[in-house]
């Protein structure tokens, strides 16, 4: 228990500064963060953080007064702790996952898992054949929480979910309510009725349930098919009757919409450009305060600005300008709460709140080691694509460059479809700053996060207008004057590695290098390799997204254009990676070396998954990239010719 004992007793220390960005170690940029979460218990007495290291994640509690850590839950094996709840001032409810790898969320274990504050009286919920997950904490109620089971099927998929009232001491349960459809999920009241469970019965035909404490039936009030629309419950009004939803739209954004009993829609909020991606409630009862979107630089609007909750918050982001203020949550009586500050260069910094006296108390940095000063700032960008569409982005330039005729890397983000890269702190994105190269990161069509209209304008469009949308971006860069047209990489994860690797295909002459890191290559094998192919939606999902056609697939496979790059390439995977199986990156090492150009490196590291977690992985991954980066388009690199050195 030292090991928590010295991080609680950290809280409240100065940040550790290095000189200049550069004299930043790359082991910085990748080390666990102290403290991942951090949160009151709802009399004031103690806090709760998970606090990861390099082998897992755990639950600490300590007190607030003196620091003094009272109960740890960590585990050896495999498990890690997700997420935790206070549900009163003694006891705690915490889940668990397994890593997957950096670049996908771990996998649930669906095991929910109580114990006190001293870490004593633990019970367990779920697991094995049944996952669980907190629903609901009880207004008046310290004794039980709601909780939905997952019951597996026979099937990969798919099963039932049910509704439960839980026992937090003894983990005994009393059922609530069967969901009505497939896969869903439930919104209760605080009483812990259910009103409206949302699932699907296959890719793109999701429903909405509703019942009433009356008549105790499930009524259909929404259907993705029949409207063509998409509809995404967050949470119930505080009449108990009326609910909040993401609804989309059949062109621009998505818009946040209270629902009635029958599904009629009310507009609450809208933005021009971007999906809302939050809200602000009150503290105590859950009143919608505001709405939060983010695609582009972030905002909020306040739908009740006079609210005491709404006057805080605001009051805290005078204080902090320039950065984003969040509350995480609050004491029974609303009095004490903890906040977290964080930005594009702020990995994070946790307050404590005092609405009584006014003040802030700075209380912990997720990481400490960060000094913001010496990180570099994300720029907003918008271009038109060459088809009339804007695509908006970020870019950022190495800190104090007059940012003009630079060294650029092109940084296609993840996924691709629902994805965004929004603004915040980005450990890869601010290493590659540091090391005076300028990073441009695109939310090309098939992102995430400016309506359904526009994810849904990349499907099928894998090498195809998506990829156009990099080209296009990389070529807006050259003609604003910031990259020098001569020194310009494509590098990216996952999806962007696929985008790196087609990139150097379609355009050779217009990059210098490209890096891989845990893509996907060939598209033929699409719908065998992976685990999204492993259930009957990951296959209506590839089918829809894809296309069928193998001779299509090819096309846009990098794998069978490799006599077509010039550029000089770098691959990496995970060698336990399920996402994107090794085989993709073996498979495009062994065309490019058939076709005479094999890849500077191959890295395929054990015991990692989808993205590298250990920081050693981490050091050795970029320490050989940014070397690589360095060869091609760093200050003493040759720019006389695109061909491969």
């Amino acid at each position: 228990m030292s090991r928590w004992i010295a991080l609680c007793a950290a809280l409240a220390a100065v940040p550790a500064t290095a000189k200049s960005p550069a004299d930043i170690p790359i082991g910085d940029f990748w080390k666990q963060s102290e403290f991942v979460n951090i949160q009151i218990s709802p009399d004031g007495k103690h806090f709760g953080a998970i606090v990861p290291d390099e082998e897992t994640r755990a639950l600490v509690i300590f007190q607030r007064g003196d620091r003094k850590v009272t109960g740890v839950a960590r585990f050896t094996d495999s498990r890690q702790v997700a997420s935790f709840q206070w549900i009163s001032p003694e006891r705690v409810a915490f889940t668990m996952s397994e890593r997957q790898g950096r670049l996908v969320a771990p996998q649930g274990r669906g095991e929910l898992l109580f114990m006190d504050i001293n870490g004593k009286d633990r019970a367990g919920y779920g697991g094995g054949g049944r996952g669980a997950v907190l629903t609901s904490t009880l207004r008046d109620s310290d004794d039980y929480v709601v909780v939905t089971d997952y019951v597996r099927s026979q099937r990969s998929e798919g099963g039932e979910q049910i509704l439960y009232k839980v026992n937090a001491k003894t983990a005994r349960s009393q059922r609530l309510a069967f969901s009505p459809v497939p896969s869903s999920s439930f919104l209760v009241t605080r009483d812990g009725e259910a009103r409206v469970a949302a699932g699907s019965q296959g890719w793109q035909q999701g429903e909405v349930w509703y019942r009433s404490d009356k008549d105790k039936e499930w009524r259909k009030i929404f259907s993705e098919k029949d409207s063509g629309r998409s509809m995404n419950p967050w949470f119930m009004d505080t009449d108990g009757v009326h609910f909040f939803a993401q609804v989309s739209e059949k062109a621009g954004p998505d818009g946040v919409y209270r629902v009635d009993p029958n599904g009629k829609m009310e507009l609450v909020a809208r933005d021009e450009i971007s999906d809302p991606t939050g809200s602000v409630r009150d503290m105590v009862d859950g009143e919608l305060i505001a709405v939060e979107f983010a695609a582009t630089v972030p905002k909020r609007v306040y739908l009740k600005p006079d609210h005491p909750d709404a006057k805080v918050l605001k009051s805290l982001e005078k204080s902090f300008p320039d950065q984003w203020v969040s509350l995480v949550n609050a004491t029974y009586d609303g009095k004490t709460m903890v906040f977290l500050v964080r930005s594009d260069r702020n990995p994070g910094e946790f307050f404590l709140y005092d609405r009584s006296s006014g003040k802030a108390t700075y209380l912990a940095s997720t990481r400490q080691w960060i000094d913001p000063e010496l990180m570099s700032p994300m720029k907003p960008i918008q271009y038109t694509a060459r088809d009339g569409r804007n695509i908006h982005g970020w870019l950022t330039v190495p800190k104090d460059s007059d940012g003009k005729n630079l060294p650029l890397i092109v940084n296609p983000h993840g996924g691709p479809f629902g994805v965004t890269d929004f603004w915040g702190y980005e450990p890869e994105v601010q290493l590659f700053a540091s090391r005076g190269y300028a990073v441009l990161q695109v939310n090309f069509r098939g992102s995430g996060g400016f309506g359904k209209e526009f994810t849904e304008a990349g499907y099928r469009q894998w090498g195809g207008t998506m990829q156009d949308d990099l080209t296009d971006a990389t070529q807006w860069a050259i003609e604003q004057g910031i990259a020098d047209s001569n020194r310009i990489c494509i590098s990216g994860g996952s999806y962007g590695a696929y985008a790196a690797l087609m990139g150097v295909v379609k355009e050779p002459d217009l990059y210098r290098c490209a890096m891989g890191f845990v893509g996907v290559y060939d598209m033929t094998v699409m719908d065998s390799r992976g685990d999204v192919s492993e259930s009957d939606s990951g296959q209506d999902f590839l089918s829809t997204v894809l296309g069928d056609d193998d001779s299509a697939l090819a096309l846009v496979s990098p794998n069978k254009q490799a006599s077509k790059i010039k550029a000089g390439v770098f691959l990496a995977a995970g060698k336990e990676d399920r996402r994107a199986p090794p085989v993709h990156t073996e498979r495009m090492y062994d065309a490019l070396a058939s076709a005479g150009k094999a890849p500077e490196e191959k890295l395929i590291q054990k015991g990692e998954g989808h993205g590298y977690y250990k920081t050693e992985n981490n050091v050795n991954l970029y320490t050989k990239m940014l070397a690589f980066f360095d060869k091609y388009i760093g200050p003493k690199a040759s720019v006389a010719s695109t061909d491969a050195p």
